[in-house]
């Protein structure tokens, strides 16, 4: 009989910002010739990796807790779902992906379900813990505007400029 190893949910997801990062950070190498998006973009990778570091300290924070209580959109089905659906960005030809499509793929990503689990698993160590690990980042929210100004800035798709006025 095969076991099955336990899920770990800030580990999973931590995983999942990581390859959130792995997206931006390949846009950014996609616009070497255009330094301002190319500083966005590696900016933008830095911040998934901060949010991935932040979910691990938050583990070893609350390592002794044992009142967990998780929410059920937090779950190993769903980590391995995100995990598949970013890794179709990962494995998409990138030199055919011009700065509107970035743009487009990243509203994809920052207005999926991912931000609103990041927020739950950093309240799995209460409000004091949350707040400290907010604290210590960029919070999703300024992230979503700093993407919503360069998106403003850098692209003319109507359809991409009216979803950035909702981020």
């Amino acid at each position: 009989m095969v076991m099955e190893a336990q899920f770990d949910p800030l580990r999973g997801f931590a995983e999942i910002e990581r390859l959130v990062g792995k997206v931006y950070f390949r846009f950014s190498h996609l616009f070497l010739h255009h330094p301002e998006l190319r500083d966005f973009w590696w900016e933008m990778g830095v911040q998934e990796e901060q949010h991935a570091a932040i979910l691990l300290a938050c583990k070893e924070m609350i390592k002794g807790y044992t009142d967990e209580a998780l929410d059920p959109s937090i779950s190993r089905e769903k980590a391995e779902e995100l995990k598949e659906w970013i890794s179709v960005y990962l494995s998409k030809g990138t030199p055919s992906i011009g700065v509107e499509e970035a743009f487009r793929i990243a509203l994809e990503i920052e207005t999926s379900e991912i931000d609103a689990i990041y927020s739950k698993l950093l309240l799995i160590g209460g409000p004091k813990t949350a707040k400290t690990m907010e604290n210590v980042g960029i919070p999703a929210s300024v992230q979503r505007q700093r993407l919503k100004f360069a998106l403003q800035r850098f692209c003319q798709d109507p359809e991409l400029l009216q979803a950035a006025r909702q981020l």
